[in-house]
């Protein structure tokens, strides 16, 4: 409540100032985004300062801080029309306009990440506190799912309700490649604590379609697409969820997933630069068979980590086309 108040009152203020349209579209902007205290605290300071030079280093720090989050945009577009720079002032707005409409895209895709990171109370929190103003999005209802399908607490039950939600949402958007990917994992969990063997039979089917589906819809991979990269990595996680033999790729993945694109391509290029480095260093030392022998094992290991996935993958999407699934 106090947050709204406050919300409301920087509003008004707006109006007061003059800023009737920025202070009718504040109104309209999504609470969860003022709801980050460092960001709120960094929007008051920008917009509250006398020294507009001063103001606009905080608001540039706020967006590099929180380029997802509108209040960053906006408090840049206030200190832009201080200084009489319309032109870039309109250009924060817009910004901010557009970060407001993705804002709750924005909110699921971090759910996303956390799950892939293993870290669940963060998401829960996250997932509680972007269910109070977006419950009827459906990206964030997916992420929910997400939640709902890594949880260990009361699993059985939290597996059926992932499986009926994400049925659902398959229906709604049958071109989902993270829906397909997370309805797969949900029902091949389901399978391993089902005793009918009837069950077991007919569960591996229904995760291979889903599997398939996934596969043949999950876009293009690039240095700086999130969407992208968090489809790859759901998949990722559900592939090793599935398949024993992934689970060690899963391992590093896990770890080097921390990082979003284009960071995360930077990781992985650090690591196999080191291996590259550490063998050729170890030529210096260790007899032609061994280290013959080592670099053997590495070129295995990169082939494993970095091509066994999109292979799979490949496999899967081959097989809808041969099988005409949609």
């Amino acid at each position: 409540m106090a947050a709204n108040r406050e919300f409301d009152e920087i509003a008004a203020e707006f109006e007061a100032q003059g800023f009737h349209r920025e202070a009718g579209l504040l109104r309209r902007f999504p609470r969860t985004a003022w709801d980050d205290e460092l960001v709120k605290g960094m929007f008051i300071a920008a917009v509250s300062v006398r020294d507009i030079s001063r103001a606009e280093k905080v608001a540039q720090q706020l967006v590099k801080f929180a380029p997802e989050n509108p209040f960053a945009h906006l408090a840049l577009c206030l200190v832009k029309l201080k200084q009489g720079q319309t032109v870039e002032a309109a250009k924060a707005f817009d910004r901010a306009l557009h970060f407001a409409s993705t804002f709750p895209t924005y909110r699921a895709q971090k759910i996303h990440w956390l799950c892939l990171q293993g870290k669940l109370d963060e998401a829960r929190q996250v997932l509680r506190d972007t269910m109070k103003e977006y419950a009827d999005r459906w990206e964030v209802q997916r992420a929910r799912a997400h939640v709902l399908v890594s949880s260990e607490w009361r699993a059985a039950n939290r597996l059926k309700q992932a499986i009926k939600l994400l049925e659902q949402l398959a229906r709604l958007h049958p071109k989902d490649p993270i829906t397909h990917a997370l309805l797969a994992q949900a029902i091949w969990k389901e399978r391993q604590r089902t005793a009918s063997s009837e069950w077991r039979m007919e569960k591996p089917k229904q995760a291979m379609r889903h599997f398939r589906l996934m596969a043949r819809n999950l876009p293009a991979l690039n240095f700086t697409g999130i969407d992208a990269f968090i489809a790859w990595e759901v998949a990722n996680q559900t592939l090793a969820e599935c398949f024993p033999l992934l689970k060690l790729n899963w391992l590093l993945e896990r770890f080097l997933v921390r990082w979003l694109p284009p960071k995360y391509f930077v990781a992985v290029g650090f690591l196999w630069g080191t291996v590259a480095i550490l063998l050729a260093i170890a030529k210096l030392f260790l007899p032609p068979n061994f280290f013959t022998l080592l670099v053997t094992i590495a070129s295995l290991a990169f082939i494993y980590n970095r091509f066994s996935v999109p292979l799979l993958v490949w496999l899967f999407a081959r097989g809808t086309r041969d099988r005409g699934l949609e």
